[in-house]
């Protein structure tokens, strides 16, 4: 009889909201559809017959091109998360130790786990802060082989210096996955892109979900030097962006004004959601956001979320904390209405 690998026994299956609300707040999706005659005109000369382009060398330039970086240094996945698998399952070896930091993204751990790494935790302070000095010192006292972390932080909100990050990075001789989902709504003077190749334990992880409206398609990018993207491109599937992925993603990235105004517009309603939620007396504390979404700490979240979803209004909840995504205006006058009445 077939019986499943021992490592599965531990392993719960992450599991999304389903089911149909009328306000989702809850996954950090971008509430601007993406522009429909770009679509339109993006996938007109494609053949769905024909295998993608393997390395989605359109798509790669046109991300290269705006965001300033070398498109040798780049590799394309199916989404960052397939990235973070290939990663882990590329660079590491059953044995090794990774480093995270909690809380942050739940699929850092979930991968190693999955190819056999051990996975050891750094907590952040009771501020959600991280102390660098500390980090350095417990990845190279515990043989860490790599660091895997997100910055602006989810679920946090919060940003590490680039002054900082470079510290951590420059500290230890493990490999640091810098996972920058969230960047463009904080400020690209904090990222670590435009140094990717002076560094050669450093890869910056960036996505389409976000801040092109493009969460649909599966389409992130992992940025590092040329022997790092070697190996990346080496070991991926040969065609795992799809055709659609790479016609729709080169049309988005392409649009450089577009992706400014679509940053802007995010930017923009968190922070109308960031001050209207200060104005209710019933959180112990609001997170000042690099992000699209708002993170809360307060006793009453299980309840506060439960009743939310009862009301069709769906955003996360960790243990004690809420995290809420930035929605349309008319999205943010009903979850704010709502939670006057929960006040």
């Amino acid at each position: 009889m077939f019986e499943l690998p021992k490592k599965l026994n531990s392993f719960k299956p992450y599991e999304p909201l389903t089911g149909e609300y009328k306000i989702r707040l809850d996954v950090n999706e971008s509430f601007i559809k993406p522009d429909e005659k770009m679509i339109a005109e993006a996938m007109k000369n494609i053949s769905l017959n024909r295998y993608p382009d393997p390395y989605a060398t359109a798509t790669v330039k046109a991300f290269a091109k705006l965001f300033g970086v070398k498109p040798e240094h780049v590799t394309a996945g199916n989404g960052a998360d397939e990235l973070i698998g290939l990663i882990i399952a590329s660079l590491l070896e059953k044995g090794d130790r990774t480093a995270v930091l909690v809380p942050d993204f739940p699929m850092y751990a979930f991968y190693s786990q999955l190819h056999e790494i051990e996975v050891v935790e750094i907590p952040k302070n009771e501020t959600m802060t991280v102390d660098i000095d500390e980090a350095v010192r417990f990845v190279n006292e515990n043989n860490i082989k790599a660091l895997m972390f997100s910055n602006p932080c989810n679920p946090t909100s919060l940003g590490i210096k680039k002054a900082d990050i470079t510290r951590l990075i420059t500290g230890t001789k493990a490999l640091v996955v810098l996972d920058e989902a969230y960047m463009d709504f904080w400020s690209e003077a904090e990222s670590l892109l435009p140094n990717i190749a002076d560094y050669e334990n450093l890869i910056v992880l960036r996505t389409c979900s976000k801040s092109c409206s493009l969460a649909g398609i599966r389409l992130g990018f992992a940025v590092a030097n040329e022997k790092i993207t070697r190996a990346l491109r080496t070991m991926k599937p040969p065609f795992n962006v799809g055709i659609l992925a790479q016609a729709i993603g080169t049309a988005a990235l392409s649009d450089a004004s577009g992706y400014k105004r679509n940053v802007e517009m995010v930017k923009k309603a968190t922070k109308r959601l960031y001050n209207e939620l200060t104005k209710l007396a019933m959180f112990e504390r609001i997170y000042v956001p690099c992000t699209n979404f708002v993170f809360i700490k307060t006793a009453r979240a299980r309840g506060i979320y439960e009743e939310l979803l009862d009301m069709g209004i769906a955003v996360r909840c960790f243990d004690n904390h809420l995290r809420i995504c930035a929605g349309t205006e008319e999205e943010t006058d009903a979850l704010i209405k709502t939670l006057q009445e929960f006040n």
